[in-house]
């Protein structure tokens, strides 16, 4: 964390630079990196909560200041999470248990963040990989994930006819006294005056479970073809 604040101030050094020379340090809006449509409709998500304006804003002096723009956008997956709700019925049924199991909180989501800089500036390569490790530390402690690791790069065409890099990551997330495995991506690109962070997970695999003298699985979630579906979707930021 205190090497991305070092590269943080350089960055903010060299926006002011390049603002000052251009003689303008107003802050482009972000517009929200939205997933299409008739994309979420085809695999079951959809958006989740409004999406979030922030404005950050950060003292070059005592009575001067700059201005980052964020724009935040979240999405779920619902038609996993009816799968996984199915699927726990069926266990129910299979082994005549009187009651429903807990199911765990376990969602599959994907979050767009876009960010402008003063003068159009975009973020530095080296930033925009700080940043992303630094999302990805955090998601991790936030969410007591384990043995978070990136296991795959990817690169991936846009709409637009753009190529950029996707890593994949998998870990293990805690669930109840068990761990379920997870896969995650994370991207990280320019479009137009702004650069884009992309975060998205998935469960993977079974959660297995012990109810009464039943030891069987919950359900079973095929994360690789989570993530495929989730790749698709990316692919159609505007």
């Amino acid at each position: 964390m205190q090497s991305c604040s070092k590269n943080m101030v350089i960055a903010f050094i060299s926006v002011i630079l390049i603002a000052t020379s251009m003689g303008c340090i107003e802050t482009p809006a972000a517009a929200p990196a939205l997933l299409e449509e008739s994309a979420l409709a085809k695999y079951g998500w959809s958006q989740e909560g409004d999406i979030e304006y922030n404005i950050i804003q950060h003292n070059i002096s005592d009575s001067n200041s700059i201005s980052f723009n964020s724009t935040v956008v979240n999405y779920k997956n619902n038609r996993l999470a009816a799968d996984i709700q199915g699927q726990a019925n069926d266990f129910r049924e299979s082994y005549n248990i009187p009651f429903s199991p807990e199911i765990p909180m376990i969602d599959a989501w994907i979050s767009t963040n876009t960010i402008t800089l003063p003068a159009g500036a975009t973020l530095p390569t080296n930033l925009i990989s700080k940043m992303t490790n630094s999302k990805v530390n955090d998601l991790s402690e936030q969410n007591s994930i384990r043995n978070l690791s990136k296991i795959e790069t990817r690169e991936l065409t846009m709409k637009d006819g753009s190529v950029i890099e996707v890593s994949i990551y998998s870990g293990l997330a805690p669930s109840q006294n068990l761990s379920l495995n997870i896969l995650g991506i994370v991207a990280a690109f320019e479009k137009d005056d702004s650069s884009i962070i992309v975060i998205g997970v998935t469960p993977n695999g079974s959660l297995p479970v012990k109810v009464g003298g039943v030891e069987a699985d919950l359900f079973s979630i095929d994360g690789n073809r989570e993530i495929e579906e989730m790749l698709e979707l990316v692919t159609t930021i505007e």
